[in-house]
């Protein structure tokens, strides 16, 4: 196991999070056996939760003095080392909960009777009536007070170096039978292989969702993967770029630079998918989005965008408070918004591709983030924008953009974040 990490007011102690309920089925049931089910109509559940639920009402269906059961699904994601789903008898409800990556660097983990189900893929049982062999397991002591009985855990599946957790507890008297114990552990492979296929499907979606954005990643689900295969539409162009991130990467040390970069990042990304965007890319240092515009939409997504490009600079502008405060380094940014058409699809070599934006739409944005700098303000706004937007604004003039033959008439906020 990993040395533990010490928790500062910074990093708060990592806890599981329940992220969603399922009410499930509420009641036993009996037909099929379990086996049969679970690798005929079971394989067509809506979603893990609604399998493992089924699953544990038609144990209960069986005779299964089932109480509570949990498993535990390894995934790949930023926030979660791993996703679970936990179900009870009475009340009758399917939690869905999140493990975050530091789990394993608190006592919670290191005092639970499934350490050595995670670490060394063994099966553990301990009977809850019996006061001296739970002692060294507060879980277990706490279920014992609920009125559990019997309590085992067992490895599911074995993932990126570590095995998940299925836990099974009974509140009868005596707990399992030797034979319900037996057929319990039979089910495991089957379940396994059904729900990691569903997990697999669901880990897919969630690492194109963390790579290439929520709409993008849905539309390479549904098949849109053939190069030069994409559409032309109206949208929204924002281009961000950092100052002086080559004076930084030069003085600051590499953990404050991250720490910096992921302050920024995270004030674009949320205030773009708040608004109805979505990051294309992150280049460097730099955050291309796009906000889609159908016909007839122009005005909303060019509020959109706005609302947007304010928001990073109002956040922005709290965290260089902060910053201030510390004797940090402060982050400053340029914004460049248009509105014009592009190529929204497939680009790249054969066997590498990039679903993206282009076209002289967003070469303009980028060219008013450019302008930024030299015209000393935060945000412009390019004429076809201005066309679309509501508020005040300033015309800063003609400007000279580079690609482009003839000027370009620059707008800036009259007043605001962006003014």
């Amino acid at each position: 196991m990993s040395e533990q990490t010490p928790l500062t007011p910074d990093r708060p102690k990592p806890e599981v999070e329940v992220i969603g309920v399922f009410e499930g089925k509420g009641q036993a049931i009996t037909g099929l056996p379990v086996a049969e089910w679970l690798l005929g109509e079971g394989r067509g559940a809506a979603s893990p939760a609604a399998l493992f639920d089924e699953f544990c009402w038609r144990l209960v269906g069986q005779g299964m003095p089932l109480w509570r059961a949990t498993i535990t699904l390894a995934t790949l994601h930023p926030q979660a080392r791993s996703f679970g789903y936990r179900w009870r008898r009475e009340p009758s409800r399917t939690e869905e909960f999140r493990v975050p990556h530091d789990i394993f660097d608190t006592t919670d983990y290191r005092d639970s009777p499934i350490r050595p189900v995670i670490e060394s893929g063994a099966t553990v049982r301990y009977p809850l009536e019996d006061e001296s062999a739970i002692a060294a397991y507060p879980l277990l002591q706490s279920l014992r007070e609920a009125g559990g009985t019997d309590y085992y855990a067992a490895p599911l599946s074995f993932f990126n170096g570590r095995y998940q957790a299925a836990t099974w507890t009974s509140d009868r008297v005596g707990g399992f039978s030797e034979r319900q114990f037996e057929e319990i552990l039979g089910l495991l492979p089957l379940l396994s292989a059904v729900i990691d296929g569903m997990a697999m499907r669901r880990l897919t979606g969630m690492l194109l969702d963390i790579y290439l954005g929520p709409t993008i990643g849905q539309r390479i689900l549904r098949g849109e993967v053939r190069r030069g295969h994409g559409e032309r539409l109206r949208a929204v162009l924002m281009a961000i770029d950092l100052r002086g991130f080559t004076s930084l990467s030069d003085r600051l040390p590499p953990d404050e630079l991250i720490a910096l970069l992921d302050a920024y990042f995270d004030a674009a990304a949320a205030a773009i998918g708040r608004y109805g965007g979505e990051v294309l890319k992150f280049v460097g240092d730099g955050v291309l989005a796009i906000f889609p515009a159908a016909e007839g939409e122009e005005r909303q997504m060019v509020a959109a965008g706005l609302a947007a490009a304010e928001a990073i600079l109002e956040r922005l502008g709290a965290e260089n408070m902060a910053r201030s405060e510390a004797g940090q380094v402060l982050i400053r940014i340029g914004i460049g918004l248009h509105l014009g058409e592009v190529f929204y699809g497939n680009v790249g070599a054969a066997d590498r591709l990039d679903f993206t934006a282009i076209g002289p739409a967003v070469n303009l944005a980028c060219r008013l983030e450019s302008l930024t700098k030299r015209m000393g303000r935060p945000l412009l706004l390019s004429q076809d924008f201005a066309g679309f937007c509501d508020r005040k604004l300033l015309s800063l003039g003609f400007q000279p953009v580079k690609g482009l033959g003839e000027p370009e008439e620059v707008f800036a906020l009259a007043e605001g974040p962006g003014s």
